[in-house]
């Protein structure tokens, strides 16, 4: 190990940030770019990152912490575009403020603008518009407020951080939200460091290698030391914008992941020092913000284990531990797998982090003689997992695992509206990192019998003057009942704005109940008597019975996409109408029954009509056997959605006998 420390130490590399050949120094501004009005090749675009580099070395750690650092000096260089760019001059640069782990220095901002003679202006950021804002215990970010932005300014800044480690590097992403110029990671690692690559591009990727030697004396001992330095480039890259029922946008940006593998001290002496999903494990069990919680004692919840205790069913003691956490602790937005407030804390002000909430939820199970086991996610906003790389930043969510009864339960104790019954909707068909041996496992959290499901039942009359007036239930059931009581209860008047005008504008709702929004294993029953004028064109009026559906209007109507399409979940719709026709008229050009059916019978669609004397009877189902759907499949996904929503919407003619 003292040949690798003695490597490391001559590795203080010459690495000040240079102008690499064919880009322009910092500071320095093509006045072209201010003049720039699109990005030539992602038309439309709000802004454009024009450069994006980065100059990763090692250095000399910090005394009493580490022996050695990694050093990153970045720098990035941002066009607004249009208006909505301006967004992007608020920079936030989030970084590991624990204990000092990393320090941001030497930072540097600049707002280039032309004036009224064409001259460039440059405004520097100052010191009151940076801050830093502690995110928890453990993170912290550096926020910058560019003064003098608008359509058609450049920033730019740049800034070093100092690691103190030398066993990771980070990861590189070379694509973003908004079009990438240029983008560059350059590292120079001494050959003694084996790093492993993993690369998820589609573009171009340019691989610079550069192996040098430096002549090292040390206590009159001359020692060769080799490094290699690597460039990685792309250019020209399209932001990932988002789209209809999106994954994370994380998962399909372009990007380069580092991993440390193997010290290589030559001569064949090769050690290997990958990380492992069993140091993970070790790792969390130790830490005193995740492992140490689950032992933690809470004298404040000594009432609620022996309540539970008391309880001789195991499913039903799960539900008591499980239903009062959930109503007695309210999340406070942070997502995190550690408790960096504490659980005492967090029990005694009732709220709390997902972490601090579901790891007691973990400690009260267990005490209460429950197997509760902590599960680690990535949620579907946070994007997938790489299971290959060990590294716990993925991870943005921990919940309780419980097997009972020949199944196992997924508990989210920061959802107030799920039952216990159905996997939480935020990891529902992903993956679970499971911590229930000293190696951990990984799990592939399906359901395939909970659904997002929605019966649509409408009785309605038509006056002779033209008005639709009756009355609508909607039952929502599984994940449907879930996002439709978050919604109720968050903002009333946003819901009838979502779900009711939406896709009506010209309804109008006399009277609404809401019923079951506690009960969790009863659907959410919304029942509504409403009235709306008919569309009518001379003797003619026209109506549909896709009312109240969520399915008014088609959400694929791009011709292209760049992400593939994820529900979430399966999902089922029954819609009913019974419509009763004024005296004195007749239907004309009823629609008729019909099935629609994806080439795959991944989608099911049938429609059932039938007219009696001045009653209107219809039925139309809609199934979803699948709940993803790949962005290569696409152009047939969408042609299905065309038609789907024609038919949907087609209407329904009667005129005067």
């Amino acid at each position: 190990m003292k040949r690798v420390l003695l490597f490391l130490f001559y590795t203080a590399m010459v690495s000040n940030l240079k102008a690499q050949k064919g880009l322009p120094a910092f500071g320095k501004i093509d006045k072209a770019d201010l003049e720039m009005k699109d990005c030539s090749f992602d038309k439309g675009a709000d802004a454009l990152t024009l450069i994006d580099f980065c100059d990763m070395h090692y250095d000399r750690g910090t005394a009493g912490i580490t022996l050695f650092k990694t050093v990153y000096k970045r720098r990035t260089r941002i066009k607004i575009l249009r208006e909505k760019g301006i967004a992007y001059a608020d920079v936030s640069i989030p970084f590991i403020s624990h204990n000092n782990d990393e320090k941001i220095l030497k930072f540097d901002a600049y707002t280039y603008n032309l004036d009224e003679s064409g001259n460039i202006r440059t405004t520097p950021v100052g010191k009151s518009s940076i801050y830093t804002k502690k995110i928890n215990r453990n993170v912290s970010k550096l926020v910058i407020t560019f003064p003098e932005v608008k359509a058609g300014s450049v920033i730019e800044y740049r800034y070093e951080i100092e690691r103190e480690t030398w066993s990771s590097i980070k990861d590189w992403y070379f694509q973003g939200r908004i079009p990438v110029q240029y983008s560059e990671y350059q590292i120079k690692v001494p050959l003694v460091f084996q790093f492993s690559e993993q690369k998820s591009v589609i573009g171009d990727l340019e691989v610079r290698d550069e192996v040098f030697e430096d002549m090292i004396t040390n206590g009159g001992d001359t020692y060769t030391l080799k490094s290699i330095k690597k460039n990685y480039i792309m250019r020209n890259l399209v932001g990932i914008r988002d789209e209809p029922f999106m994954p994370s946008a994380r998962d399909y940006l372009q990007r380069l992941e580092l991993d440390l593998s193997q010290l290589d001290y030559g001569n064949g002496d090769i050690k290997d020092i990958r990380t492992k999903w069993s140091d993970v494990v070790q790792e969390l069990n130790k830490d005193e913000d995740f492992g140490s919680q689950l032992k933690a004692e809470v004298p404040a919840t000594a009432m609620l284990v022996a309540q539970a205790k008391q309880v001789s069913d195991s499913l039903a003691r799960m539900r008591l531990v499980f239903d009062q956490v959930r109503r007695n602790l309210t999340w406070d937005g942070e997502e995190t797998i550690y408790s960096y407030s504490g659980l005492n804390k967090s029990y005694e002000t009732k709220k709390g982090s997902n972490a601090d909430i579901n790891l007691l939820l973990i400690n009260l199970l267990s005490q209460a003689g429950i197997p509760a086991k902590p599960i680690l996610f990535s949620t579907r906003e946070n994007g997938l997992v790489n299971t290959y790389y060990p590294k716990l930043d993925q991870f943005n969510s921990v919940m309780a695992y419980v097997p009972l009864g020949g199944r196992y339960y997924i508990l989210d104790a920061t959802d107030r509206f799920s039952s216990y019954k159905i996997i939480p909707a935020a990891v529902v068909n992903t993956k679970g990192f499971l911590l229930d041996n000293q190696d951990g496992r990984w799990l592939d959290i399906v359901d395939t019998k909970t659904k997002f499901k929605q019966m649509i039942a409408i009785r309605a009359d038509i006056d002779a003057s033209g008005l639709l007036k009756g009355d609508a239930t909607i039952n929502s059931s599984g994940y449907a009942r879930r996002e439709r009581c978050e919604k109720w209860v968050a903002d009333k008047d946003a819901f009838k704005a979502r779900y009711v005008s939406a896709g009506n504008p010209q309804c109008r709702i006399d009277e609404m109940l809401i019923s079951n929004v506690e009960a969790d294993s009863m659907p959410l029953e919304q029942k509504m008597r409403f009235s709306m004028p008919l569309s009518s064109s001379g003797e003619y009026r026209y109506f549909t019975a896709n009312l109240f559906t969520g399915l008014e209007k088609n959400p694929f109507l791009a011709e292209t996409r760049q992400s593939d399409v994820d529900f979430g979940y399966l999902q089922d719709f029954q819609i009913f109408g019974n419509f009763t026709l004024p005296e004195g008229y007749v239907t004309e050009g009823l629609p008729e029954d019909l099935s629609l059916v994806m080439p795959d019978n991944s989608i099911v669609f049938n429609r059932y009509i039938k007219a009696e004397e001045n009653l209107i009877n219809i039925r139309m189902s809609l199934e979803f056997k699948s709940p993803f759907y790949t962005s290569a499949g696409y152009a047939e996904f969408r042609e299905f959605y065309k038609k789907l929503f024609s038919i949907l919407n087609e209407q329904i003619v009667i005129k005067k006998k």
